[in-house]
């Protein structure tokens, strides 16, 4: 695959390495791929929706990008046509497992860690059932060289910090797309702040972490988008744990 990448060469027949039909025939624009993407991911299309997401790795896009200016907005798109009715629910629930598939495909062709790459993991609060956005942080750590691997959804924030005490990772993500219960979390969250402290960076995001509650939460650093948080990496990966 990186050998496809880096070379621009066009795939002759995509299925004798496990790819559907058509991938990699011609260079994608992210921007032309919004609706595509978004009609195959409704219709349940699951190998155009593979396609498409191949083809922009195949080309070179990194991975954040991918995440960001793509399946974010066509994520939102999708929630909000089920919300004012135009789509069933079922069909935003099956858009959400066809892109979690796919994502895993992209994260199975990535080269793996080297042995001594830092290490990290994360995932989503209590409440909070979304899977996609702390999947896209696994894929964009791994493509920088991250052993990362997100821990799922609606976890307990206490057995996050018993993550952090038994694995020590260098990071810890919160991806908080919802909030079932603010004071609950908050309380939860300085304490799993405390284990964390002088051993693990925390770095947390999602729109469910309003300012108003970011005001109430110590962290090592908020990230609005993927871009920012791989741009973060190198910073959190130099610094070294309190004695």
């Amino acid at each position: 695959m990186e050998f496809l990448r880096q070379g621009k060469h066009a795939l002759v027949d995509p299925t004798a390495i496990g790819l559907p039909m058509g991938t990699g025939g011609k260079p994608r624009s992210l921007k032309r791929s919004l609706v595509p993407l978004r009609d195959a991911l409704v219709a349940g299309e699951d190998a155009s929706c593979r396609r498409i997401l191949l083809d922009l790795y195949l080309d070179g896009l990194p991975l954040c990008h991918l995440c960001d200016e793509l399946l974010m907005p066509v994520f939102a798109e999708i929630g909000e046509m089920w919300h004012c009715g135009d789509i069933e629910v079922y069909r935003e629930r099956r858009a959400c497992r066809l892109c979690s598939r796919a994502l895993h495909e992209l994260r199975s062709l990535l080269p793996p860690p080297a042995a001594d790459a830092p290490v990290a993991m994360g995932g989503a609060p209590q409440g909070d059932i979304y899977e996609l956005p702390t999947t896209m942080v696994e894929i964009v750590l791994r493509e920088a060289g991250w052993q990362a691997t997100s821990l799922g959804s609606t976890l307990p924030l206490t057995t996050l910090a018993a993550a952090i005490t038994e694995n020590r990772p260098k990071m810890l993500w919160l991806s908080v797309s919802y909030l079932a219960e603010e004071q609950a979390f908050l309380a939860d969250y300085a304490e799993l702040a405390a284990v964390a402290a002088g051993k693990t960076a925390l770095v947390v995001g999602g729109r469910g972490l309003t300012a108003e509650v970011r005001s109430r939460m110590q962290f090592t650093a908020y990230c609005a988008d993927l871009r920012e948080l791989k741009a973060l990496l190198p910073q959190i990966a130099a610094s070294e744990p309190a004695n």
